[in-house]
């Protein structure tokens, strides 16, 4: 058997249509009495026996069911449908004669003959039980995913050669996609406690130490004459507005702003805003 599909078949494909085989040779051996030996077709032999059997042909349909699901179907040409037909009617092989409704009876009972041995051996392959149900003597309503060119021969009878059509579903069913690579496991979270930073043991001598804090309301810049002009009752215009917060320094850095406020009868500073310890200190070392 070879098949003629867009990728390549998995070997779970080729056994199916293998099983499949070795089924519909065992049911020809059981109407005929003669044993028939399936046969691989080359992909360019399918190609051709497809090409032959276009203008003309029979079909046979069915769709899977159970651990399988989607269509799969046949095609034969003609004078091969009248002799597995005649087959089963015990009548004399004769391709030439007329295909009639007695015909197509008898070759719709033998696929299902097929289909039914075909099921009885797919266990396996299929994970489960199956079964196919009969559409009737058309093609697969579907473009096929993969075909599979076959041929029975036997010492009695001529040859019989059908293509056989794997829809989609069923294909990708027993051509699956391969497994992805399992993702890799996200680092586990560091619960580690975040210390705080150890103090320099030479700034403990000064902690104690007293420094000068001032407020600093805003600045001016002025000319030596207009500070020497400066008398009781002159006013001196800073570059700050009043809503702007006030500054708090330290030995001349500003290490916070905030809002002026009276507390029992003295200014006093509401902070609004300061930098964090390790800045402070790094503005004292400067």
């Amino acid at each position: 058997m070879s098949s003629e599909n867009s990728a390549p078949s998995s070997a779970k494909l080729r056994e199916y249509i293998q099983v499949w085989a070795a089924s519909i040779a065992r049911v020809l051996q059981e109407v005929s009495g003669a044993p028939h030996t399936p046969e691989e077709l080359p992909s360019e032999a399918t190609q051709k026996e497809l090409e032959g059997l276009e203008p003309e042909c029979v079909g046979a349909q069915f769709e899977a069911a159970q651990h399988l699901s989607g269509e799969q179907g046949f095609l034969l040409s003609k004078g091969d449908a009248v002799r597995l037909a005649q087959l089963l009617l015990t009548q004399p092989q004769d391709p030439g004669v007329p295909m009639s409704e007695e015909h197509r009876d008898a070759l719709a009972e033998l696929f299902r003959q097929f289909a039914g041995a075909a099921a009885a051996s797919l266990e396996g392959v299929a994970g489960g039980q199956v079964s196919f149900q009969w559409l009737g003597p058309e093609r697969i309503r579907v473009e096929p995913a993969a075909r599979f060119g076959m041929r029975w021969t036997s010492e009695k009878l001529p040859p019989f050669t059908m293509v056989a059509e794997i829809g989609p579903t069923l294909a990708a069913a027993l051509n699956p996609e391969p497994p992805s690579p399992p993702a890799t496991p996200a680092p586990p979270e560091d619960h580690t406690p975040v210390l705080a930073p150890v103090r320099d043991p030479n700034l403990e001598l000064l902690m104690d130490v007293e420094l000068d804090v001032s407020l600093r309301f805003g600045e001016r810049q002025m000319t030596l004459r207009s500070i020497l002009d400066l008398n009781a009752g002159s006013v001196v215009e800073l570059d700050q507005n009043v809503r702007e917060p006030v500054q708090l320094l330290v030995g001349g850095k500003v290490i916070a702003h905030g809002e002026v406020v009276i507390v029992d009868g003295n200014y006093g500073l509401r902070v609004t805003e300061i930098v964090s310890p390790m800045e402070r200190i790094e503005s004292l070392r400067r």
